[in-house]
């Protein structure tokens, strides 16, 4: 399934070209007239796909990845190690720089910022398979059973994130709900994204932090919402100095938003399923940053 976000670049006619004889059969093109956002795509396909009795996993993969030829298969061995897996997350390697991950999967902070795990370090430094918190939703694959158990609203990620932050989420859920999370290094994908622009623009700096405030307080259970709430307060305040510091007085807007939709968040939040053995307490870490290194120079 092939789903085209309101783009401009050819997409849509690179894969009718290229594809016409699979279209309608082996592949499902789906073409939005606008960008729906991250969450809503995707979940467009997640409905599409789980029309099917017989679909047992969704695999959700950007655009803008290059993946070997035994990649689903390695996600699928992984998953069918225990009904408890949830979802399995890919070994995915920075494709500019082939030596480094991009993201072994997701870590969430007690502060409340989101981090990809094991991000520019070196690839063999995650040659092992692990339980993590959860998945990057760039190159993972999830069980239905577990996208069923903690939809929303007919929702599978939080449509109202648009895009960032919402694969935090959905991690999170699942790890509320008691669904394991697996990292599987030999599922291997290279993710061909940027990485060192130095430009940020408004419309990352609105949804990241806006959302990074929604997946705190809707996720987090209550006794760790208290507790952490101290770092959360001193994150979102050097949040917004740092970024007004650069210029981008857009944070203004985000936070506005943020607090201003937390009726809808609160309300989500109690929909989300929690049982005793989630454990998200052993999984969050304590960060503030990651160090990006420079692309490697060519000649």
């Amino acid at each position: 399934m092939f789903i085209d976000n309101g783009s401009s670049d050819g997409s849509v006619d690179f894969i009718k070209s290229n594809f016409s004889e699979y279209l309608n059969d082996r592949i499902i093109l789906i073409e939005n007239r606008e960008n729906l956002g991250f969450a809503a795509s995707n979940n467009q396909g997640i409905r599409i796909a789980l029309e099917d009795p017989h679909c047992r996993y969704v695999m959700c993969l950007n655009n803008d990845t290059e993946v070997l030829p035994d990649f689903i298969e390695n996600l699928m061995v992984a998953a069918e190690e225990s009904e408890s897996v949830g979802s399995v997350q890919a070994r995915m390697i920075w494709g500019q720089n082939r030596k480094l991950i991009d993201s072994a999967g997701l870590e969430y902070s007690k502060n409340g910022l989101g981090f990809n795990r094991g991000a520019y370090e070196p690839v063999e430094n995650f040659d092992e398979r692990a339980r993590i918190l959860g998945c990057c939703a760039g190159a993972c694959l999830y069980r239905r059973e577990a996208l069923e158990d903690v939809e929303v609203d007919g929702e599978y990620f939080d449509e109202d994130f648009f895009a960032y932050y919402e694969d935090f989420d959905l991690a999170l859920r699942l790890r509320s709900a008691g669904w394991d999370s697996l990292y599987a290094p030999d599922a291997i994908v290279y993710h061909h994204k940027g990485g060192t622009n130095p430009f940020v623009s408004d419309f990352t700096v609105y949804h990241n932090w806006r959302n990074y405030t929604w997946t705190f307080i809707k996720n987090m259970p209550a006794d760790l919402l208290l507790r952490y709430l101290p770092l959360f307060v001193i994150t979102e305040i050097i949040q917004v100095l740092l970024n007004i510091k650069r210029g981008k007085f857009i944070i203004l807007r985000a936070k506005y938003d943020a607090y201003m939709g937390l009726r809808r968040v609160i309300r989500k939040r109690r929909a989300v399923k929690r049982v005793p053995e989630s454990e998200i307490k052993e999984y969050l870490v304590m960060k503030w940053s990651v160090k990006v290194p420079s692309l490697p120079e060519t000649e």
